[in-house]
C-alpha cells in the first residue's frame, strides 16, 4: 500500500520493481512513468496497467484495473457519505488543519525518493531542471515539455548501440 497520490505510488513501485526485485531496469520503469504520465488515463492508472501488460499481457492488465479502480470507487463512494454526514462539524474542521500538511510531506518524500538518482550533478539533472524553468517560468504546458524530452532523448541522447 503506498500514500501520496502518484508520486507515492511510483516511488513504491520503482524501489519494488527496480532496486528490491530487479525485474526491470531503471530505465524502463521511468520511460513507462513518463508515458503514464502523458496518456490521458490516471497517471497511476496507466502506469499499473503498463507495468502489468509488460509482465501478463492481457490478463495482467485486466487485473491490473480492476486492483486499481474498484478499491478508488468504493473509497470515494464511502468518503462522499462521510462528508455528507459530516459537513459543517468540527471533525471536518480538524481534518483541513491535520490531514493536508501530513498529505504534503508525503508527497514531497515520495517524490524525493523518484528523484534522487537524479540530484547529483548529470546531463539527467541538468534536463529535469530546464523542464522545470519552461514549466514555471515560462508557463508551458508540462505535457509539452514531456513530449518533448521524450523525443529528445529518442533522437539525441539514447544509447550508442541503439541508433
Amino acid at each position: 500500500m503506498s500514500y501520496g497520490a502518484g508520486s507515492g505510488m511510483a516511488a513504491v513501485l520503482q524501489d519494488d520493481l527496480v532496486h528490491r526485485r530487479h525485474a526491470m531496469e531503471r530505465g524502463e520503469f521511468m520511460s513507462l512513468y513518463g508515458l503514464a504520465r502523458v496518456v490521458p488515463s490516471g497517471s497511476m492508472t496507466a502506469l499499473a496497467v503498463a507495468i502489468a501488460y509488460r509482465f501478463q499481457r492481457y490478463a495482467g492488465t485486466l487485473v491490473a484495473l480492476l486492483a486499481m479502480i474498484l478499491p478508488g470507487f468504493f473509497l470515494t463512494v464511502l468518503l462522499t457519505v462521510a462528508y455528507t454526514l459530516l459537513a459543517g462539524s468540527t471533525a471536518l474542521r480538524v481534518v483541513n488543519v491535520t490531514l493536508l500538511p501530513a498529505a504534503l510531506g508525503i508527497v514531497a518524500v515520495s517524490t524525493y525518493r523518484l528523484a534522487r538518482e537524479f540530484l547529483t550533478p548529470s546531463l539527467e539533472l541538468c534536463l529535469a531542471v530546464v523542464a522545470t524553468i519552461t514549466v514555471l517560468a515560462l508557463g508551458l504546458n508540462p505535457s509539452l515539455v514531456l513530449i518533448s524530452g521524450g523525443v529528445i532523448g529518442a533522437l539525441v541522447l539514447r544509447p550508442r548501440g541503439a541508433r
